[in-house]
């Protein structure tokens, strides 16, 4: 049985040390021409690989999480999560 959480983490690494001085777009298009590989069609496996896919796209680009549509996730300024302290996280 595959363990989909860790193995979407380990192709995300094998596609970036193919091309380590890609652009955030083009691993964006890497990663995407991969996703068919990697899940085979299974509704799990796309939900992992879209999962890590953004986490690993966000550290990339040195931004903050990002939304389902691409969009970077802003939150309006009278929103406050005060259990979340200065850092932000």
């Amino acid at each position: 049985m595959r363990n989909w959480q860790t193995a979407a983490p380990q192709w995300i690494a094998r596609i970036h040390g193919e091309m380590p001085e890609a652009t955030p777009a083009e691993l964006r298009k890497a990663l995407r021409a991969a996703a068919s590989d990697f899940h085979c069609g299974t509704s799990w496996g796309k939900k992992v690989w879209a999962k890590h896919c953004r986490v690993y796209l966000a550290r990339m680009a040195g931004r903050g999480d990002f939304r389902a549509d691409g969009k970077e996730t802003v939150w309006p300024a009278d929103i406050v999560f005060p259990w979340r302290g200065e850092s932000g996280a």
